[in-house]
């Protein structure tokens, strides 16, 4: 913004003097070019309004959802209530559809439905800050003989909207893959040790595919239809260390819906609280990063009621880091802030702040509330953007002095 707001007054600045250069030359493309420039200026000061961050939920900017709704590779909403959980999952994949198959290790057995996008939609408004859409996103890929019975048992077998769904359990990984594989629910023939995992915790599988050809194209775009699972669970979970098989990154969207603020309880964790941190915070992989907690009143379900808590967390994970996500709800006592700042001592490690200091850089934010609370990046972004505009404005003036002086000569010739 700094940049946009010298560009407008240097714009300004230099319209006026050219219109000034105008009456006493005369020349008409200096006069039409000086009227630009002060447009210009017009357009750079709208350009800084139209950019301000506006607030998560009460502003009057329309954000720009479309990283939440289309492009995390993974995404789910999760409601758990008094032992049961509703996931709604919705996935992209790059590839041919045909060879699309997504299989979903889930603790008990589960109810299988298909559902709209419009959840993922009314949650992305409610958390959503301006975020620039761009950069490098990272899509997970889902590949997919005999019937070897008893070793694969096959309990239910349909169709959910554009899927087609097997409900299995096993007592042979391999049994497993193989019966996958034969009847179109392509998996890569080198994973029987992670689906052994959930074999030995007898786990159920929801092997999906797509039923109709001409629904398959919104697969790359993160737009097919959501699959809804609900099951019996102690605890609300993420089952995605079955995606390591078939995806070397991932990233991950979890909107949970549950009776307090829910954080990750095998994953490390950081709180982003303003709307900067949401947009520029330097981010690791294989960290969650929470950029909604709040008291919400749901209407996905329901048995919802007006107690419960929405937390929107995100990370990038690789595939030597994936596991399956336990989320717990979050206790305070049970994570020491030794500086009292907002942030754990643990999210302090993260954030690479001291966690006896409520302001490691001091430049006057609180770590919790600084996009950059070490400070690495201030002085250089205000360098940048000085550098630029004197360039700029060494530029113009110049360029405005050849002008004058070639008038100059112009008129002592004739």
């Amino acid at each position: 913004m700094l940049f946009n707001c010298s560009t407008a007054v240097l714009s300004f600045y230099v319209g006026s003097l050219w219109i000034r250069i105008a009456r006493i030359t005369r020349p008409t493309q200096a006069f039409l070019l000086g009227i630009m420039l002060m447009i210009g200026c017009i357009v750079e000061l709208g350009g800084i309004s139209l950019s301000a961050t506006p607030v998560y939920a009460d502003g009057c900017l329309v954000p720009d959802t479309s990283r939440d709704i289309y492009q995390p590779a993974q995404k789910a909403i999760i409601e758990y209530e008094n032992g049961r959980q509703e996931l709604i999952l919705q996935v992209k994949y790059e590839g041919d559809a045909d060879r699309f198959a997504w299989i979903i290790p889930v603790p008990s057995y589960p109810d299988v439905d298909a559902t709209n996008a419009g959840q993922f939609e009314q949650l992305a408004h409610l958390t959503a800050v301006l975020v620039p859409v761009g950069g490098s996103w990272f899509g997970c890929s889902f590949g997919a003989d005999g019937d070897v019975e008893p070793l694969v048992d096959v309990w239910e077998e349909d169709f959910a909207g554009i899927y087609e769904y097997a409900v299995l359990s096993a007592k042979d990984p391999q049994a497993l893959l193989e019966w996958l594989n034969t009847n179109g629910y392509l998996l890569p023939q080198d994973g029987p040790e992670i689906v052994n995992h959930y074999i030995e915790k007898e786990w159920y599988f929801v092997a999906i595919k797509i039923n109709t050809g001409e629904e398959a194209e919104g697969l790359a775009e993160g737009t097919i239809q959501p699959l809804k699972l609900s099951f019996v669970t102690s605890e609300p979970i993420y089952p995605l260390k079955i995606t390591s098989l078939s995806s070397d990154t991932c990233e991950i969207l979890l909107y949970i819906i549950a009776n307090k603020k829910v954080v990750t309880g095998n994953y490390p964790y950081l709180s982003l609280n303003t709307n900067d941190q949401v947009i520029d915070f330097k981010r690791k992989d294989n960290v969650f990063y929470l950029e909604y907690a709040e008291q919400y009143s749901s209407s996905l379900s329901d048995h919802s009621n007006s107690e419960e808590y929405l937390t929107k967390m995100r990370a990038r994970i690789t595939a030597d880091n994936m596991v399956d996500i336990e989320l717990v709800g979050y206790e305070e006592e049970l994570y020491p802030d030794s500086d009292d700042d907002g942030w754990s001592d643990e999210e302090e490690v993260i954030a690479a702040t001291d966690p006896n200091n409520v302001d490691t850089d001091g430049d006057g934010i609180w770590d919790p509330d600084d996009t950059h609370p070490v400070g690495e990046s201030n002085s250089t972004d205000w360098l940048t953007e000085w550098l630029f505009s004197f360039i700029f404005a060494a530029l113009v003036v110049g360029f405005i002095v050849w002008l004058v002086f070639r008038r100059g000569r112009t008129r002592i010739k004739s």
